[in-house]
């Protein structure tokens, strides 16, 4: 019997296994939802499945594929993934090399070593059997050669096998056919029979054979070797007969050159050389002189030039600089402790007493003339004894005498012996000393001795005082324990004495000099310093080791190339701080001028501002952005200084009231020319500049803003204006604050005193126009003005400035100032000219320089023409303006007529780059193309990898940055909840508290000792 199945069938409403649904559901339960009640069951189970056949037009699912170009990137990344990490591993290797790793071998004794060793593997022993080794048959590689006259026959020329010979005229050296076969045969003996080659003899057929052949040409050459022979006699007997003529010519020469009269040539030339030098050389001579110059101009020789070493970097240039300053630094340092090194030759002091070799010379000439004296030549002295005069022995009743020349008695022989000895006795020697000793004397026969020249080589000192000398003879014996009676010194000569004496004078030399030379490094300024953070450590620095102005440049000259930031990068803050330094150094010493001028030639302050200048420009070009962004920052507190001028500017006109004191808003002299100094730093022909721009506003804020009062003021203006124009220039660029400035200055000048009060173009002027001290500049112009002095000039000197005669340097300077402007604007401002110049123009037309009251000086009247000149060329006012556009109107241009070639499908045409080109040629472009495809192929990858390995490191730092941070913030998170535990025992009163050391606290809490919070653990009930 089956058994029954219980399960419920599933109903047709239920969905099947499998089927997705909406919720999650697996099967069709309440909460499952077909996604989509038309999606055919069957499709939606297949949907997933891959495709047994591919069914045309069929859609399947888009699989993307990468490409070569991100695969081949892809590998790349990886690789340098690889390479990446690898490069953080590091090992170490064993440096095989002879010599490398030894400290006492020296480079030569390494090279020595390895040479030594590459020998001994390239001996005979090892390359013995080697077939290719060139080194031992030296022919180059050639191995075994067969030679000819010393040469290679592969190397001998067609010219190398001609027979050439004296004897033989006429002969080539070739054989004919007859030699060929009496010397090598050839053919069988039945053809050489047969054939002769020869031809025919006698007129007739018949032909001889070859033995007759040979024995005729036997004899012909027998009768060719004798004709040889004597004509080699007859030669041989022409030549002597010949050179014995000779000879007799040459014998019979003599009296006839005793007979000839030969000119000087030697004479000729140098007489020749002095007309020359004096211009009296004869018309031909001088026309030849001039032909030879002539001549060597049109010559062009090969020049012969050495090879030079490669352009030096800056980086280059600047270590050399510094290593330079480094070592006369110590060198200085050496000197001044007294030491001093081998190599040092003094060259750099000048040592006037060293002249020991010209008192060598007087002494000896002293010398010479005291033993040429009548009284030294008649005194008896030991220099005649010694200088080789000739004594004789003579017996005479007293004994045995030496007698001199002149016969008189010199002494007895035994009485110098022993003054000889004594003296010798009395002389204490020294080990070196030469002497001359008496070989064994005690041995000798008879009391004869024999003296021998030596050197003593040790001096012994017996116990009871007594000395012995130990003594090495010159021919190589030696002798110990010498008697000093058996000793006596060696005397020196005359060389030796002078020699000696040379030497002295030589180390006293040296000493002097070494004195001088410490001296002068104690003196001296020191070679390298310490970059100086403020200006007050650099005047310091300059007022311990300068003592002008040359030396003050020098000094910081110094400080800049011992720490140029090419050196090293991290110079850059230093230098940063030292360059603001050094423009407050420049600010100083333009105010300085403007109070004492330039200070004669010790300060010679204006080359001072000259070098600062040379050294601001060298190191805004070592670290351009450091340059500007301490220039910039100059500018913002020149700016605010201004500022705050301005605003204190009437109360302090209030509080000085009518006292003589003079107040100035504008700005120093050492500020002015700072920003004169800038347009040599910074290049002014940028339309946005990071250091221009802001100084170009910050002067044109100083000429329309800061109000005048004094001369001083107009002299400042008129300089602020010039730079303004000056640094548009060369961009032709119209700056409006300074033209209405210097307009309303020709206004202060105006013939008619209502002209004066006008209106004016820059405001601050107005006010200028009542004060006292420039309502007569006119008349100053008119009156105090010498013409002999020559043109009139303006000044950045107190002490000039004060002079009357000032008004008309100022007047002249700014028409100067504007005729530069107008000519150099003319044509540029797009026929604007009539706009831009009006205020000029009417200023101009008010000066009436020839006034009847008060007239100009011709100078000025002068200078008041060429403007007019200048605004009359540049502005038309005749003729009509034409109206202003926004921007210039473009010229229309004529089309060139085009050449090209016509053709039926132009754009499919490809003209060839190669085309018209030889082969050699395209070869040659195009390699080129191929290796400039390849060089920006390269750059291309190069800068790839390098962004990729920038992004793995930034991932790898962030990775890191990432763990220390969550490690920090969990250490953060415990610490917070250890805090919040402590905070909670607090707030219960110790309720949290429990173990040891808690009884006391109950006990005192019961007692009510100590207060408790309410609800703690140990609070009372």
């Amino acid at each position: 019997m089956v058994k029954r199945k219980t399960r419920a069938k599933r109903s047709l409403s239920s969905l099947p296994k499998g089927l997705p649904v909406r919720g999650g559901g697996a099967g069709g339960g309440s909460g499952g939802k077909i996604l989509n009640d038309s999606v055919n069951p069957f499709d939606a189970t297949s949907r997933n499945k891959r495709s047994k056949h591919e069914v045309v037009n069929r859609a399947t699912q888009k699989v993307t594929t990468q490409s070569a170009l991100a695969r081949a990137l892809k590998e790349r990344q990886t690789k340098l993934r690889e390479e990446l990490k690898r490069s953080k591993k590091y090992n170490a290797f064993v440096d095989g090399r002879i010599g490398e790793n030894s400290q006492t071998m020296t480079v030569e004794e390494q090279n020595l070593a390895r040479l030594v060793k590459e020998r001994s593997r390239r001996s005979k022993r090892t390359s013995k059997f080697s077939l290719d080794d060139d080194d031992d048959d030296g022919n180059n590689g050639g191995g075994e050669l067969l030679t000819h006259k010393g040469k290679a026959i592969d190397l001998r020329s067609a010219r190398d096998h001609v027979v050439l010979s004296d004897d033989e005229d006429g002969d080539t050296g070739q054989l004919d056919a007859v030699d060929t076969l009496l010397h090598f045969g050839g053919g069988s003996k039945t053809d050489r029979e047969r054939v002769n080659p020869y031809g025919p003899q006698d007129g007739g057929g018949m032909t001889h054979s070859l033995a007759q052949q040979y024995a005729s040409r036997k004899t012909e050459l027998d009768d060719l070797i004798a004709r040889r022979k004597l004509l080699k006699a007859e030669r041989v007997k022409s030549k002597e007969a010949q050179v014995e003529a000779f000879e007799k010519m040459d014998d019979a020469f003599d009296d006839l050159a005793g007979l000839l009269k030969f000119r000087d040539k030697e004479k000729e030339i140098r007489e020749h050389i002095k007309a020359q030098q004096q211009g009296n050389l004869p018309k031909e001579d001088q026309e030849m002189v001039d032909w030879d110059k002539e001549m060597k101009q049109y010559l062009f020789l090969e020049r012969k030039v050495a090879a030079t070493d490669r352009t030096k970097t800056k980086e280059e240039i600047a270590k050399e600089e510094a290593d330079r300053l480094h070592k006369l630094e110590t060198r200085r340092l050496a000197r001044m402790n007294g030491e001093y090194a081998e190599d040092d030759d003094f060259s750099d002091v000048s040592d006037d007493d060293n002249t020991f070799i010209d008192h060598g010379r007087d002494r000896k000439r002293q010398r010479q003339r005291k033993r040429t004296s009548p009284e030294q030549l008649d005194g008896d002295s030991d220099d005649d004894s010694d200088g080789g005069h000739e004594l004789t022995t003579r017996f005479t009743a007293d004994g045995l005498v030496q007698v001199d020349k002149n016969g008189v008695v010199v002494g007895k022989v035994g009485e110098t012996k022993a003054s000889n000895n004594n003296s010798s006795q009395k002389q204490l020697l020294s080990v070196g000393d030469r002497v001359q000793a008496c070989y064994r004397a005690n041995e000798q026969f008879d009391g004869q001795v024999t003296w021998y020249n030596g050197s003593i080589s040790k001096v012994v000192r017996a116990s009871d005082g007594s000395i012995r000398y130990n003594v090495d003879y010159d021919d190589g014996d030696y002798e110990d324990g010498i008697e000093p009676n058996h000793i006596r010194a060696l005397s020196k000569d005359q060389d030796e004495l002078e020699k000696e004496e040379k030497q002295k004078m030589q180390e006293m030399a040296l000493k002097r000099k070494r004195q001088k030379a410490t001296d002068k490094a104690m003196a001296e300024m020191p070679f390298v310093f310490d970059v100086p953070t403020t200006l007050e450590s650099l005047h310091d620095l300059i007022g311990d080791h300068a003592k002008n102005g040359e030396e003050a440049t020098l000094l910081i000259q110094r400080i800049c190339a011992s720490n140029s930031v090419r050196l090293n990068r991290r110079n850059t803050e230093k230098m940063q701080n030292f360059y603001d330094v050094l423009l407050r150094r420049f600010i100083a010493v333009g105010d300085a001028i403007y109070r004492s001028g330039d200070g004669g030639t010790e300060l010679g302050r204006y080359k001072q501002l000259d070098a600062l200048t040379n050294i601001l420009y060298n190191l805004a070009q070592d670290s351009p952005d450091t340059a500007g962004a301490v220039w910039a920052r100059r500018l913002g507190i020149l700016q605010s200084a201004h500022a705050k001028r301005l605003r204190d500017a009437e109360l302090m006109q209030q509080e000085t009231g009518d006292d003589d004191e003079e107040i100035s808003v504008w700005p120093s002299t050492g500020v002015l020319l700072l920003l004169r100094a800038l347009g040599h730093v910074f290049p002014v022909t940028d339309k946005r500049h990071y250091v221009v721009t802001p100084a170009l506003l910050l002067l044109g804020q100083y000429v329309s803003h800061t109000p005048v009062y004094t001369k001083s003021d107009l002299t400042m203006g008129v300089s602020c204006s010039g730079l303004l124009i000056e640094y548009t220039r060369e961009a032709k660029r119209w700056v409006p604050e300074a033209h209405a400035f210097l307009a309303g200055l020709l206004r202060l000048f105006a013939a008619a005193p209502r002209e004066r009060l006008g209106r004016y173009p820059c405001l601050n002027l107005g006010s200028a126009a009542e004060e006292e001290s420039l309502g007569n500049l006119r008349y100053l112009a008119s009156h105090a003005y010498d013409a002999k002095s020559g043109p009139p000039t303006i000044s950045l000197e107190i002490d000039t400035i004060n002079e009357d005669n000032y008004a008309s340097g100022i007047l002249h300077a700014a028409l100067s100032i504007l005729e530069v402007s107008i000519r150099n604007l003319a044509g540029s401002v797009g026929s604007a000219e009539r706009e831009l110049f009006s205020e000029v123009s009417e200023c101009v037309l008010v000066l009436c320089p020839k006034d009847k009251t008060n007239p100009l000086s011709p100078v000025l009247v002068e200078k008041v023409a060429k403007i007019v000149s200048a605004l009359s060329e540049t502005c038309t006012f005749e003729a009509p303006r034409a109206p202003l556009t926004r921007r210039a109107t473009t010229t229309a241009t004529q089309a060139i007529e085009s050449l090209a070639p016509r053709m039926e499908n132009w754009e499919k045409y490809s003209v060839s780059k190669d085309k018209g080109k030889s082969s050699n040629q395209v070869a040659l472009d195009r390699t080129r193309r191929e290796l400039k495809r390849e060089r920006k192929a390269i750059s291309r990858e190069l800068r790839l990898d390098a962004a990729f390995i920038e992004s793995e490191r930034r991932e790898e730092k962030s990775k890191k940055d990432s763990a220390a941070k969550a490690a920090r913030h969990k250490a953060y998170a415990w610490l917070e909840g250890e805090q919040a535990t402590m905070n909670q025992q607090v707030a219960q009163g110790g309720g949290l508290l429990s173990g040891g050391g808690t009884g006391a606290a109950r006990a005192k809490a019961r007692s009510g000792k100590i207060g408790m919070k309410k609800g703690g653990k140990f609070s009372r009930a």
